[in-house]
């Protein structure tokens, strides 16, 4: 992910459509750890998935992701990059999120391109967790206005890049009022773009569901990449409201 670009971000697409946001030009954010101590009690939301990013090229990722209909996203997985000078091109946990349409987002550690368990919860007084493994290991400042929507998704840098990415066993506990809680139909795996598609090989399981998502980048415009436009397979599901 390069530091300075306008970005038409895959953070959000509310309402089961391909909405993308254009977030603000900002620079890496500060480490994941302002938010302070994790709250006690039960998070409104739970999202767990085992998930590996592969591919070849320049960039590749794979991503958990939840978003409302109100211009906020939480994005939480693994990225290699060779535009970055932070990463290098090496696998790196990374978060990105989206508030009121501003985008910002951090490296956390090394990663590997192997199945990793990972995971993220949300609580109502705004702060949001990553875990790694079982573990938390940050957390993040964030709000989110219901309904909530969730991604499983994997993305490519730029034209000629290979994406061989999994999001797999997807866990989703959300709500904690009658009527809202869980999850609404089934996983739409209907979002490709730039020759990236997300397949669910299990369904139609909702909890559990798991997604090979492939595919080599083409159709960018000259200059384009995940910064200036949407590269990227996603599975989506709602929550029930």
């Amino acid at each position: 992910m390069t530091r300075h670009a306008t970005r038409l971000r895959r953070l959000a697409l509310p309402f089961l459509g391909a909405i993308a946001l254009t977030a603000a030009l900002v620079a890496p954010a500060s480490p994941a750890t302002a938010a302070g101590a994790v709250p006690k009690g039960s998070p409104y939301l739970l999202y767990t998935a085992t998930i590996s990013a592969d591919g070849a090229g320049t960039g590749y990722s794979s991503y958990i992701n939840v978003h409302d209909a109100h211009n906020n996203a939480y994005a939480f997985g693994i990225q290699s990059d060779k535009g970055s000078p932070e990463s290098k091109g090496k696998p790196r946990f990374i978060w990105e999120r989206v508030q009121n349409g501003k985008f910002t987002y951090g490296y956390l550690g090394p990663a590997t391109n192997k199945n990793t368990p990972i995971g993220m919860r949300w609580y109502q007084n705004d702060v949001a967790t990553m875990i790694v493994n079982h573990k938390t290991i940050g957390t993040l400042k964030l709000n989110l206005d219901g309904r909530l929507f969730f991604n499983a998704e994997a993305n490519g840098r730029l034209n000629g890049d290979v994406v061989h990415s999994t999001v797999q066993n997807t866990r989703i506990t959300v709500g904690n009022v009658k009527g809202r809680t869980g999850l609404n139909g089934t996983w739409n795996t209907n979002f490709s773009f730039h020759g990236i598609k997300a397949t669910q090989i299990n369904k139609p399981a909702v909890q559990g569901a798991t997604f090979r998502i492939n595919g080599r980048v083409s159709g960018l415009p000259r200059g384009g990449n995940w910064d200036t436009d949407q590269v990227s397979g996603i599975g989506m599901i709602a929550q029930k409201w």
